[in-house]
């Protein structure tokens, strides 16, 4: 199930860029493309060739910034909080932390990925949307933003199964 799981959300997520043209940024290729987005999302610098992988990093980085963000009209916002489900469902959490702090970055605000995340609960369960909310707030934390967040709830006990119904 978990292995099926993770082949459709791939194959969700790669397809656009295997079944369109890629979409150029102007003349930008991918190499500027994956510098620019990577820059806006995380700060610093993509493809420095440092670390213990870094030619596993220079090839994810130019695809994923260079080639899948040139794919479609979705806002920097919108493909993180993506991203961010998608990683809290796959409880890959040390990049769940990364892609967080970009997407506070890039203009999401707390409740926006606060939101997102509960919203896989019933999905995943619970353990693993607590897992997620865990690395969550961390981010929260370490950018300073104030714990607990304010409640976004907009039912009551009384009427929770009427306009869940509707």
């Amino acid at each position: 199930m978990k292995r099926g799981l993770i082949m459709f959300l791939l194959a969700v997520f790669t397809w656009p860029a295997v079944a369109q043209e890629v979409q150029k940024e102007d003349t930008m290729d991918r190499i500027e493309l994956c510098r620019k987005n990577y820059t806006a999302l995380f700060g610093g610098d993509a493809l420095t060739g440092t670390g213990t992988d870094p030619e596993l990093m220079d090839i994810l980085q130019k695809y994923i910034f260079g080639e899948v963000f040139a794919v479609g009209d979705l806002d920097l916002k919108t493909r993180e909080l993506i991203t961010c489900t998608v990683l809290s469902v796959m409880q890959t959490l040390p990049q769940l932390k990364a892609h967080a702090a970009a997407a506070l970055t890039v203009g999401v605000t707390p409740v926006e990925l606060r939101e997102a995340v509960y919203q896989c609960a019933p999905f995943v369960g619970f353990p693993k949307t607590l897992n997620a909310v865990s690395v969550v707030n961390e981010v929260f934390r370490e950018r300073g933003i104030s714990l607990p967040l304010e409640a976004q709830g907009t039912v009551t006990e009384a009427d929770r199964y009427r306009r869940g119904a509707t």
